[in-house]
């Protein structure tokens, strides 16, 4: 456990949480903006035809969400010190993490899209999948031997 104390990990999370916001970033602001704008424009702030966030609380959020899948994923590396437990675990993680929140929405948001839901589930799921590959080799390049 004193590997989570460690400037390696503080490294390997750091970039993490980078590399998870820049994507989230990216899906939102580009892939998935129409999306979520025809589904969800009823729920959201819009100026000029755009959903506006509320960035501060949004980076606060994705940082914790990249932090944990960092430790769930370390704790899977420390473990078995393979890149299919990485992504299996990451894959899992990024699914609760998510399934947590649009399944939360779902049962009391009234007009909560279960297409929406669907889609951030799996985007997710994607998302720890990817943090599995990038903290694994994170983690190789800043711990060597690990």
């Amino acid at each position: 456990m004193n590997y989570f104390f460690s400037a390696a990990f503080f490294k390997v999370a750091g970039i993490a949480i980078v590399i998870f916001i820049l994507a989230d970033m990216l899906w939102l602001a580009v892939v998935a903006r129409h999306l979520y704008f025809r589904q969800m424009g009823y729920l959201a702030s819009v100026e000029n035809g755009r959903i506006v966030f509320n960035l501060p609380v949004g980076i606060l959020a994705q940082a914790i969400i990249a932090l944990a899948l960092a430790v769930f994923i370390s704790l899977a590396i420390i473990v078995e010190n393979r890149l299919a437990a990485a992504v299996c675990t990451g894959a899992f993680a990024g699914f609760a993490l998510y399934c947590t929140y649009d399944l939360t929405n779902l049962s009391f948001v009234k007009g909560y899209p279960v297409f929406i839901s669907l889609v951030d589930i799996a985007w997710g799921t994607a998302q720890g999948l990817f943090a599995g590959f990038y903290v694994f080799y994170l983690t190789r390049f800043f711990r060597a031997g690990f």
